[in-house]
Formats: structure tokens, sequence, C-alpha cells
């Protein structure tokens, strides 16, 4: 007799992510640029979930939160030397609507790439935690 299989759970920070595939691309990439051959990658090692982490809308006042704050502006500039004001979206955890970003190709772009993971066996999972609010959450 075998133990007993339990799902196994992919987690990505989506914007770091798709920030990568951005400077690989040469431009903007959203949730439609996700390459099926990672889709293919995690379906073969033997995942079950994908959690796409900081998918939620962010917006203005979270934006400017994290730009003018001294520490963590500080710390960015230790990773992202040529750091400017764009490079900083704001906390994940600051959403402003919990709909999919617009940068992210918005609620299509995720309900294509959720369709393209049903086709691999891959269930998909995002986070809600409703005290996770931006200033200008509606």
């Amino acid at each position: 007799m075998s133990a007993p299989r339990y799902p196994m759970l992919f987690q990505v920070n989506t914007r770091v992510w798709l920030s990568e595939l951005s400077a690989a691309l040469g431009r903007k990439a959203t949730l439609d640029d996700i390459p099926d051959a990672e889709l293919d990658r995690f379906a073969g090692m033997g995942f079950d979930w994908v959690w796409l982490l900081s998918v939620w809308q962010t917006g203005p006042a979270a934006q400017a939160v994290s730009r003018a704050h001294p520490e963590w502006r500080r710390e960015f500039q230790e990773t992202l030397p040529d750091l400017k004001d764009e490079d900083i979206a704001g906390s994940g955890f600051a959403i402003q609507r919990y709909t999919v970003h617009r940068d992210l190709g918005g609620d299509a772009g995720l309900a294509r790439l959720r369709r393209r993971m049903q086709d691999r066996g891959l269930k998909l999972m995002l986070d809600f935690v409703p005290n996770h609010m931006a200033p200008d959450h509606p």
C-alpha cells in the first residue's frame, strides 16, 4: 500500500514573474505572455495548484505610501540600483479593488490563463484577505 498523495502547491509572486518576463521580452508582459512551456513544467513537476500572489488592483495611494517611505526606498535601491518611481508599484497587500490588475491583463487575462492551466490539470489559487486594503479602496 502506498502513502496517500497530498496536493502540491506552487506559489508565484506574479509581479516579479511578469517583471522578469518583461525584461526577457523587451516589453510589458501580461498573464497572456506566460509561456505554455512554464505551465507544462509545473504540471510535469507534479504540481496540482498554482498560487498567484499580488494579482489584485493596486492604486496611486498605495504607490505614494511605498514611494515616500525612506527605509523601503533604500531597500528597493539595494535591489535595483537604477530605481525609478514607476518601478515601485505599491504593496500587493494594499489592494484598491479585488479585480485583476489592469497591467497584468485584467480579469479577462486571468480567465484565459486559468483555461490554459485547466488544460494541463492545474488549478488556480488566489488569495482574498478582507483587511488587505489600500487607503483608496472604496
